[in-house]
C-alpha cells in the first residue's frame, strides 16, 4: 500500500514536470525581471522573489497537468510524450484533477501574500493558461500565446514593487514574449512529424520552410525590445555590456538552430539566459 502511494506521488510529480524544472525556471525568470527592474531596496525584494519562485513551480505544474489532460489522446501517439503518466495510464484523470487543485491552492496562498493589484492582475492571465492547450487545435500561433502567458510575470513582478503601472515595462514584457515565441518554436520542431500526422498546428509547422529567417525576426524583435527597455530605464555604461550580452544570446540561439544543434539543448539554454538577464537588470538597477 505504502509503495503504491509513493509510486503514485512520483508519477504525479512527473506529471507536473517537477523532475524537469527548466519550464518552471522559464516561467520564473520574467517575474524576477519585473521585480528587479523596479525594486528600490535589496532587503525588500527577497520575499517577493521567494513567492514568485514557489508560485512559478506550482503554477507551471498545474499548467502541465491541465495540458496533459487535454492532450492525453494525442500524447499516446507522439514518441516524446507517449510515456507521460496520463498517456500511459500510470495516473487517472481524477488523480490529475486533485493534484491540479492542490497546486492551485498553493498558488492561491502565494498570490494572496501580495497587494490587491498583483492579486487582480494574476487572475487576468488564468483564462489563457486554461485554454492554451486547446490552441494547437485551432491556430498556428500557440507559441505566441505561450509567450504572453509565460511573461505575464514581468507585469506581476513590476506591480509587486510599484503600485502605479509604468507603461514602459511593456518593452521588457514584449522582449520576453518574442524570446519565448522563439525558443518554443524551436522546441516544437521536435514533434513536427507527429504533430502533422495528428493534425495539430504550431508555428514550427507554419514556418517550416522559412524557419531560419523567421526565427531571426523573433530573436531580433526580442533584442530590440530589450535594448529599448534598457535605454528607457538606465543611463549607465553598463548598458553596453548588457546589450552585448543580449546580442550573444541572440547569435547563439540563431546559429545553434541553423547549425543543427538539438532543439531540446537550445530550448534548455534559455533557463541559463533567463538568469543572465536577471543579473543584468539587477546590477543596473542597484548600482
Amino acid at each position: 500500500m505504502f509503495k503504491k502511494i509513493i509510486e503514485k506521488c512520483k508519477n504525479l510529480l512527473i506529471l507536473g514536470r517537477y523532475n524537469n524544472p527548466v519550464g518552471s525556471l522559464l516561467l520564473m525568470w520574467p517575474c524576477f525581471w519585473g521585480v528587479l527592474s523596479y525594486g528600490d531596496e535589496l532587503n525588500q525584494i527577497f520575499f517577493p522573489l521567494l513567492l514568485f519562485f514557489i508560485g512559478s513551480f506550482v503554477m507551471r505544474g498545474a499548467g502541465c497537468c491541465i495540458n496533459d489532460i487535454f492532450d492525453k489522446q494525442f500524447d499516446k501517439f507522439v514518441k516524446r510524450t507517449k510515456n507521460r503518466p496520463l498517456a500511459s495510464n500510470k495516473v487517472t484523470i481524477v488523480d490529475a484533477i486533485l493534484f491540479i487543485l492542490l497546486q492551485l491552492l498553493i498558488g492561491l496562498i502565494v498570490v494572496i501574500q501580495f497587494d490587491w493589484h498583483v492579486i487582480v492582475s494574476s487572475f487576468l492571465i488564468i483564462p489563457l493558461v486554461v485554454i492554451y492547450p486547446l490552441l494547437k487545435r485551432i491556430t498556428y500561433i500557440p507559441q505566441f500565446f505561450l509567450g504572453l502567458a509565460f511573461n505575464w510575470g514581468v507585469i506581476l513582478g513590476h506591480l509587486s514593487q510599484n503600485s502605479q503601472f509604468d507603461i514602459n515595462i511593456l518593452y521588457l514584457f514584449f522582449a520576453g514574449v518574442f524570446l519565448t515565441t522563439a525558443y518554443d518554436t524551436i522546441y516544437g520542431f521536435q514533434d513536427l512529424v507527429d504533430d502533422k500526422k495528428l493534425g495539430l498546428k504550431s508555428l514550427s509547422i507554419l514556418l517550416e520552410k522559412q524557419k531560419h529567417f523567421l526565427l531571426f525576426i523573433y530573436l531580433l524583435s526580442f533584442m530590440l525590445f530589450f535594448i529599448y527597455f534598457e535605454i528607457k530605464f538606465y543611463n549607465q555604461t553598463l548598458i553596453y555590456l548588457s546589450c552585448f550580452t543580449i546580442l550573444v544570446i541572440f547569435m547563439h540561439q540563431y546559429y545553434s538552430f541553423k547549425n543543427g544543434i538539438p532543439e531540446i539543448k537550445i530550448f534548455k539554454s534559455n533557463a541559463l539566459y533567463g538568469a543572465v538577464i536577471s543579473m543584468l537588470i539587477g546590477i543596473q538597477n542597484y548600482l
